[in-house]
């Protein structure tokens, strides 16, 4: 596999209508994708290998992701819906801070679902662009699709 442009690994936000279209969440520079799954031991003390040796046993428990992204402020439709989703104004008020966005991940797959938005973050130099940070945590489940 080719090693892929860091910018093709995008954050895209649903537009909230029934049959969902995505729009890239414009001048984010930098953009991470977590996929935790969480483990717990479930070792049983009468339970050994061969040689008396314990053998700790792990299950899986919760599994979430958490996506986070950083970049230049830019407004337009996809930030509109973000600010809906993020601050509660307009229909997304009731969803509480949560709404469906993808994130794909080149030559790998997208993963796509409900996600809250944790925070937002906005920043600026006096000689400088605004900047703001999100960080995104799913909300149930999360489908992924591998890449074509």
């Amino acid at each position: 596999m080719a090693k892929q442009q860091g910018k093709l690994l995008l954050i895209k936000i649903g537009d909230g209508e029934v049959t969902e279209a995505f729009t890239t969440l414009c001048g984010l520079q930098s953009k991470t994708l977590t996929v935790n799954n969480n483990n717990f031991d479930v070792t049983t003390a009468d339970c050994t290998a061969p040689g008396g040796q314990l053998w700790q046993e792990v299950m899986t428990g919760m599994r979430s992701i958490e996506v986070s992204g950083n970049g230049l402020f830019e407004g337009g439709t996809s930030l509109a819906r973000f600010k809906e989703i993020a601050f509660g104004t307009g229909e997304a008020d009731t969803a509480g801070a949560i709404g469906n966005f993808q994130v794909i991940v080149p030559e790998f797959g997208t993963f796509e679902g409900a996600f809250h938005v944790n925070s937002v973050e906005f920043g600026g130099e006096q000689e400088g662009a605004v900047t703001y940070t999100l960080t995104l945590a799913s909300s149930g489940y999360v489908s992924f699709t591998d890449a074509p």
